[in-house]
């Protein structure tokens, strides 16, 4: 009972059999706490992939744009790491014609990656010029990316197009 000057006012607690219990709508809050948290952390750290538990399409983004980079920053002899080990001499051989290439941009298409999520393709276009042709020339190429089992090291084969247009001169 509270007493205010003048008036009596009575407050009475009682519990009606269909509330709901306190310990009932403690657990309710823990669990949508709970699953708030878990949708927080799995924005931070990337999208949920349930059909790719080891989030190999990542490794496999992470690697072709690697390659790509070193491609278009002439870093020949890094980017050889990623060529499949039976083409990388031809690589190396390929590339040193275009040493005197200055690559201005490139673009990538979307990776085509398999059912198996074993092999993937990407079509890539870099523009680049020499100093003997002052002229930008765009030159494609499809990388077919391919890991064994489960490992996540993806290798590439490479096939350039248009690539003896800017090596001839």
């Amino acid at each position: 009972m509270l007493r205010v000057p003048g008036h009596v006012l009575e407050i009475a607690m009682t519990s009606t059999p269909n509330a709901p219990s306190s310990t009932r709508i403690r657990s309710a809050l823990i669990v949508l706490l709970g699953a708030v948290m878990l949708s927080t952390v799995g924005c931070a750290f990337g999208e949920f992939r349930p059909g790719d538990p080891f989030d190999r399409q990542l490794t496999l983004d992470q690697a072709q744009h690697r390659y790509t980079t070193l491609v278009r920053f002439s870093e020949f002899q890094k980017a050889r790491s990623f060529i499949a080990e039976d083409g990388r001499d031809a690589f190396t051989k390929r590339m040193k014609r275009l040493e005197d290439a200055r690559f201005t941009d490139y673009e990538s298409e979307t990776v085509e990656l398999d059912d198996e999520k074993e092999k993937a393709t990407v079509r890539v276009t870099y523009t680049a010029y020499t100093a003997a042709m002052p002229y930008e020339v765009e030159i494609s190429e499809v990388q077919e990316w391919s890991r064994d089992g489960i490992k996540n090291k993806w290798l590439v084969v490479s096939t350039f197009e248009n690539l003896e247009k800017i090596a001839a001169n």
